[in-house]
């Protein structure tokens, strides 16, 4: 009965093939990511199809459970994409960074579970305290954040590194979307605070 859940992918990607064990539930998204540890070919340069169709042709196809898109296990898929080349200076920079942005997304969902904790009255005493350090944390963050936008900012890059040139749209992407959470949470960390005073 445990293996009900279970969901064999078995893929191809040129000459090679590869098996994978993920569940029903497991999204497009973290497919993908699973098969980057595979084949190497980031995500964002993949195309998995899947009974003549991709399953992720749009950025809201990540977010979709595979169970949901009608694969059977054992799910036959081909991997289209290629790796980036290694030789390729800024690609190994775009990882780094992508790692430092994951690190500092971390962080900020810690925070954010307290803050919602103090939201919803269920919070510690020790945690009300520490409202103005968990702000200057979060600011710090929002700092680290921007440096990694400065430096991403200031690489140039030459016609064929269209893979390092993605990735670097996908990174700008997220550090938009955590800068904006860092707003909105330090502005709830303020008002939480300003009700407590």
């Amino acid at each position: 009965m445990g293996n009900d859940n279970i969901l064999i992918v078995q893929g191809k990607n040129g000459n090679k093939k590869f098996e994978l064990h993920v569940t029903f539930q497991t999204s497009v998204g973290d497919l993908c990511a699973e098969i980057e540890r595979e084949t190497e070919i980031p995500v964002h340069c993949q195309r998995i199809i899947y009974n003549g169709r991709a399953l992720n042709n749009h950025a809201e196809d990540m977010n979709k459970h595979l169970g949901t898109l009608g694969l059977k296990s054992p799910a036959k898929v081909l991997v289209l994409g290629k790796k980036a080349d290694e030789e390729d200076e800024n690609y190994k920079l775009m990882k780094k960074w992508e790692v430092s942005c994951d690190s500092l997304a971390r962080q900020l969902n810690g925070f954010e579970k307290d803050i919602l904790e103090l939201e919803r009255g269920f919070a510690p005493k020790p945690l009300i305290d520490n409202l103005p350090k968990t702000v200057k944390k979060i600011n710090c963050l929002g700092e680290e954040l921007m440096t990694i936008l400065i430096a991403l900012d200031e690489l140039s890059f030459k016609e064929n590194q269209k893979e390092a040139r993605a990735k670097r749209k996908c990174i700008i992407d997220k550090i938009h979307l955590l800068h904006k959470k860092c707003d909105e949470m330090v502005l709830s960390a303020k008002q939480l605070q300003s009700g407590k005073s």
